[in-house]
């Protein structure tokens, strides 16, 4: 899928869902504004200023959803981090709710209310739509993955709490005038806990927190299943609004640059299809790095000859010399295995010694044009002629030049 396309999509969905959130908070305010007057109900007044507290919070909401993608000279990542602050908004809207129903239940003396019955019905059928709506957004917001979104659900859930606690309050009015401001403060405790959870998780975005450990994991595994992937050595992420940003440091087998740059490409396309709303992976990779060079030759015999052909030498000779002192690690002889085939015993061998890692092979046959040379300088191999005719010679020569 086209990621600017699937942004798209993400945008205008969340859009049309804050637009239906806030044309229903309208029709609340309208609704519980009317139950205030009709009722003479503190607890309902509370809650018409709550609705339209939630007005103002869904408009901000749709203005986050708006710009958040969008990029300019100066916001050239772009400004997705808005979606957070609007998440924050909605966060301290959730505690201003709090504070609205501490000061009706606890600072307002009793009161007598009238028309409790119908009052009661009707918030009682508004519970109704505001469930549903609830839950629809919820699922969009993490299908979306619009942190906005799924705040603003978490607010609509605690909006049928709140309507609960204004239900329960106007029916035992009768009997016990101060039943709803204990009912209350089990709500307050509530919305704090929400409140605190969104405005926790917007901050950490803000930061640049690190994703969560989970999502971690499953992008090392996906890099480590790779068998050009030598080391992790770095791997971040972090949220910013609805998208991750991941970056990585990596060594790789491959030399060449071309096979290095498919292989980072294939990685990419992998962790945006496991891992989703991924905006941005960052890719950096390097080749592993030796302390020793390995060199090899081929021989016409175990004593060191050196051989005036490369695929028919019935052995080839091997060593490895440390990089920082000339020092030689390792040396053997081994036979060649391919001596005997009648067609491509020079390419045979180049793979095995691909396969075997060396990094500069002496030779005294040109390879111009031949099988041999576009295996190895695919493999970026450095091939040297030399003139010597005994492998201790050329050991020495070797160190000399290191």
């Amino acid at each position: 899928m086209d990621v600017q396309r699937g942004n798209n999509t993400t945008r205008d969905t969340g859009k049309k869902i804050a637009a239906y959130s806030t044309g229903i908070n309208i029709v609340l305010t309208v609704t519980k504004a009317f139950l205030a007057l009709f009722s003479g109900s503190t607890a309902v007044l509370s809650e018409a200023i709550h609705s339209m507290t939630d007005v103002l919070g869904n408009l901000s909401v749709l203005i986050g959803i708006s710009i958040s993608r969008k990029k300019s000279h100066n916001f050239p990542w772009g400004l997705y981090k808005v979606e957070n602050i609007v998440a924050v908004i909605s966060a301290l809207l959730i505690f201003l709710v709090a504070y609205e129903l501490i000061k009706d239940s606890f600072m307002r003396d009793a009161e007598q209310i009238a028309h409790i019955d119908a009052s009661a019905i009707v918030l009682g059928f508004l519970t109704v739509p505001v469930f549903l709506f609830a839950r629809f957004e919820k699922e969009k917001a993490k299908q979306l993955n619009s942190p906005s979104l799924m705040a603003d659900a978490q607010h609509w859930l605690t909006d049928i709490t709140a309507l609960g606690v204004v239900i329960g309050g106007l029916l035992a009015s009768r009997f016990f005038p101060y039943a709803d401001k204990a009912a209350s403060l089990i709500v307050i405790v509530i919305i704090l806990n929400v409140g605190y959870k969104i405005l926790k998780n917007s901050m950490k975005s803000l930061l640049d927190a690190s994703v969560d450990a989970g999502t971690l994991e499953k992008i090392r595994n996906i890099v480590n299943g790779y068998n050009g992937v030598e080391e992790i050595t770095a791997l971040h992420a972090r949220n910013s609004g609805s998208f991750i940003f991941v970056h990585l440091d990596i060594r790789l087998l491959v030399k060449k640059l071309k096979a290095a740059h498919e292989l980072a490409h294939d990685i990419e396309v992998a962790i945006r299809k496991e891992v989703p709303f991924i905006e941005r992976v960052s890719i950096h990779y390097e080749p592993v790095k030796k302390d020793y060079r390995r060199h090899v030759v081929p021989l016409a015999n175990r004593e060191g000859l050196i051989s005036e052909h490369f695929g028919s030498a019935p052995f080839i000779g091997i060593w490895d010399i440390r990089v920082s002192d000339s020092v030689m690690l390792s040396q053997e002889i081994i036979e060649n295995p391919f001596t005997n085939l009648e067609k491509g015993k020079g390419i045979k061998l180049a793979e095995l010694l691909i396969d075997k890692e060396i990094d500069i092979l002496y030779t005294k046959e040109a390879f111009e044009g031949k099988g041999p040379q576009y295996v190895l300088s695919d493999a970026e191999i450095e091939v040297r002629e030399t003139v010597l005719k005994n492998l201790n010679d050329l050991i020495e020569l070797n160190r000399e030049r290191s």
